[in-house]
């Protein structure tokens, strides 16, 4: 290593009173308390990344910063100094014997390696200042330079500033005492909104006029990735006491693989308002969720938990899910919640939910009684290329598209954040930012940490990765481990994902002091900026993505007991993304099977959860996903599935079809194919699609007489009056031209699958059999008793 300056921070520790010590101990009792000593000090110091550069007599020399710098020296050696102090203390031969005293100082260094030796010689002020500062503190008193205490200010709790005078030094030396870590630092301070007043001001008047006019608004903020949603949104909620101090807010997250997660953002919502931990176990979500409509006077309190639970994956064993009655109990639930207090909801990148979630906002929008609720969405412009009618023809619903901003409010941001007014240095940044304020303020922190103009990244994508370049190589690895469970992670997944020896909570709180990421919770960690977690995950290669969400999936499974509901479609995605991503991954072939055979198990189970939240596009969506992954003899009941849960006749019509034909290649039971002949007999006659889809009257003969045949050699009663059910439909596919004799067979079977359905208790068989009962009334002309046979339905 050739001489060469370098910035590191200097520990100086040293024993006081060693003098007096010499004098009334033994010599090979004082050298063996000194080894001790030194032993304690060098495996600290050598835990913190720090070196030992020397031990002089009592005292102890460490260096932070070589041969490896890293970005928190200064941090380590503060740790180094408390952990070394407090071993020391506590140790029965030492603590009583050797009091020490501290000192830790950073600047500049001349830095050379002893070839002979293979030690490191560092000299210069700084190392002068670090002993000055040691001598001039109290027994187990630490003191450290004021550049020392700035770096670590966020991690750090320190004393009033003091002045130490110096031999040889023209002025006093300033210096802090270190009292304690500070726990897990603070987010960096939040500069001020800057160029966004007049959207600021359009938000707080909305607001006004949904508190006091008592009805619910939507106000979607739009802009591309940067622009200031989220700082703007930041703003309004420390307004908002002073708009109404008893608001309450809840803020819900759209994942990135958010079409694949129905009703996922409810959950923090739902959560919120009845009072329970994300990791609750499904029976006390359900208790919960029951209380908390009891008390808020709701009608039918049971019936409207039910439907609340359902899309948390919270189902109960009350009666299937419509979608009508799911989206009125949400719009329900919001109106109870207001009643006690106005509600703000805030729907962070709406342009990755679910088609379902948008079809609850919207429905929402429609209210029926006073409801001072007011939605905040925060989208990208993608979404109206799903819905270019987004919120169009409400009068409720506001539009904040946001512009780039103006260069001049670009060079008041990067002059505060660089606390400068230098016009070359933020001219350069402003050029490149061209209006987006999170592409300038990441430009200003590489200007910052690099202290150049030179080599400035063109994109906000370059300039995240630039950054993250700079990062220890355990802070960059856990944001990449991150931005696999997506914008929000948790420290407690990282390890399942890939074992450090590093400690994960360290480095988190390392992240948050360099304002990467945010303590969102206990064990709940978020990244500041969604790019950041964009780019991060770009970072990982093809394998190590599969790897990952495959590790993800595993601790999520081993987690979700008495919650499998819940974290189905959580799961499902993991395995799904892990499986397509690699058909080899590193532990082999049979890995890959597994993770495959893992990912059409809880797809099909995600599209369970789904259907019973009465969602059946995102139910079909994992149907299908299981279908490409699935394994042959698999595929029957999957395409079954699809058949029962799509809600186009053709497309379910279609799907049972092919359950039909897979069935019969695989050799399936007589009361399986009769199952899918009800489901395809059932959609065919009453969901009559096209006239070109709709089958031939010799097609329809053919599929009833093998259904008949099948059907003597099941004894299913449940399946059976399925199948009846469905059957007794003919007369009313035949568009009225069934004779008296297919009327009269059409009724007996609907009224033996009303006798079975009774015997079962299973209101849903005798529903399809009135039904058809019904309709034949109505292909007879007996309209009388067909309207009475529609009231005995409801009924049920």
């Amino acid at each position: 290593m050739a001489d060469e300056r370098r910035v590191v921070t200097v520990l100086f520790a040293d024993v006081t009173g060693s003098t007096a010590l010499g004098e009334a101990m033994d010599p090979e009792d004082v050298r063996a308390l000194l080894s001790r000593y030194y032993t304690i000090a060098k495996e600290v110091v050598a835990e913190h990344g720090g070196t030992v550069e020397k031990f002089i007599g009592d005292a102890v020399m460490a260096v932070f910063g070589l041969p490896q710098a890293h970005g928190d020296d200064p941090q380590r050696a503060l740790s180094a100094a408390i952990e070394l102090r407090d071993q020391v203390r506590s140790d029965a031969q030492l603590g009583t014997r050797l009091p020490i005293r501290v000192g830790v100082n950073t600047g500049e260094v001349v830095a050379a390696r002893e070839t002979s030796k293979g030690d490191f010689l560092v000299t210069g002020d700084t190392v002068n200042v670090a002993a000055r500062l040691q001598q001039a503190a109290e027994p187990w008193m630490i003191v450290c330079g004021e550049r020392t205490a700035r770096d670590a200010q966020s991690t750090f709790k320190f004393g009033a500033a003091i002045d130490v005078d110096a031999r040889g030094k023209s002025r006093p030396i300033r210096a802090l005492p270190v009292l304690a870590r500070a726990g897990r630092p603070a987010p960096a301070p939040r500069l001020p909104l800057i160029g966004r007043g007049p959207d600021l001001d359009q938000i707080e008047l909305v607001a006004r006029r949904a508190f006091s006019e008592q009805r619910p608004f939507l106000v979607s903020i739009i802009a591309p990735a940067g622009v200031g949603k989220t700082r703007l949104l930041e703003e309004f909620l420390d307004r908002l006491p002073r708009l109404n101090q008893h608001a309450n807010v809840a803020v819900a997250q759209c994942l990135p693989y958010g079409q694949r997660l129905t009703y996922w953002p409810l959950r923090a919502v739902l959560f919120r308002l009845i009072g329970v931990a994300d990791d609750a176990t499904a029976p006390t979500v359900r208790e919960a969720i029951h209380h908390w409509v009891r008390d808020a006077g709701a009608e039918q309190p049971d019936r409207l938990a039910e439907l609340l639970g359902a899309t948390v994956g919270v189902v109960g064993e009350s009666e299937s899910m419509d979608r009508a009655g799911l989206l009125s109990a949400w719009r329900t639930a919001l109106e109870l919640a207001s009643r006690k207090a106005p509600l703000v909801l805030v729907f962070e990148d709406l342009h990755w939910s679910s088609d379902s979630l948008l079809d609850l906002f919207e429905f929402v929008m429609q209210p029926r009684a006073e409801t001072p609720l007011l939605m905040i969405a925060l989208t990208r412009p993608e979404l109206l290329d799903r819905r270019p009618a987004w919120g169009g023809g409400k009068r409720n619903y506001v539009s904040l598209s946001l512009e780039p901003l103006q260069d001049r409010d670009i060079a008041r941001l990067v002059a505060q954040m660089l606390e400068t007014s230098a016009r070359d240095v933020i001219d350069r940044v402003v050029q490149r930012a061209e209006g987006n304020p999170f592409f300038a303020g990441e430009l200003a922190r590489a200007v910052a940490e690099r202290g150049t103009l030179e080599t400035l990244p063109d994109t906000v994508q370059a300039t995240v990765l630039a950054r993250l370049d700079l990062l220890e190589p355990a802070e960059r690895r856990l944001l990449q481990l991150g931005a696999v469970f997506g914008r929000s992670f948790p420290l407690s997944g990282i390890s399942a994902l890939e074992p450090s020896p590093e400690d994960v909570e360290t480095v988190a709180d390392q992240l948050v002091a360099k304002d990467l990421v945010r303590a969102t919770g206990r064990d709940q960690f978020t990244f500041r900026h969604i790019l950041i977690r964009e780019v991060a995950y770009q970072t990982l290669t093809r394998g190590g993505r599969a790897r990952y969400h495959a590790a993800a999936a595993a601790w999520l499974e081993e987690r979700a007991a008495e919650r499998e509901d819940a974290l189905a479609e959580l799961i499902a995605y993991h395995y799904r993304e892990a499986a397509a991503l690699s058909t080899s991954l590193a532990a082999g072939p049979g890995a890959a099977i597994e993770v495959k055979q893992k990912a059409v198990e809880w797809l099909a189970r995600a599209g369970e959860v789904a259907a019973a939240a009465a969602a059946s596009i995102e139910a079909s969506r994992h149907l299908r996903s299981a279908i490409e992954l699935a394994a042959e003899e698999q595929l029957p009941e999957l395409y079954e599935r699809l058949g029962d849960i799509v809600e186009s006749g053709e497309a379910s019509a279609e799907a049972y079809r092919t359950a039909l034909r897979l069935a019969r290649q695989c050799g399936r039971p007589a009361v399986q194919q009769l199952r899918v002949m009800a489901g395809l007999l059932s959609v065919s006659m009453r969901a009559q699609g096209s006239v070109a889809s709709r089958m031939s009257q010799e097609e329809m003969a053919q599929l009833r007489s093998e259904a008949a045949s099948t059907a003597k050699s099941v004894t299913d009663e449940r399946i059976l009056a399925r199948y009846l059910a469905a059957d007794a439909f003919y007369p009313f596919w035949r568009f009225g031209n069934a004779n008296p004799d297919e009327i009269s067979a059409a009724d007996r079977s609907a009224r033996r699958a009303i006798e079975i359905g009774e015997r079962l208790d299973d209101a849903n068989l005798q529903s399809a059999a009135l039904d058809a009962l019904s309709g034949n009334a109505g292909v007879r002309g007996a309209w009388r008793e067909s309207r009475e046979l529609s009231r005995r339905r409801l009924t049920l």
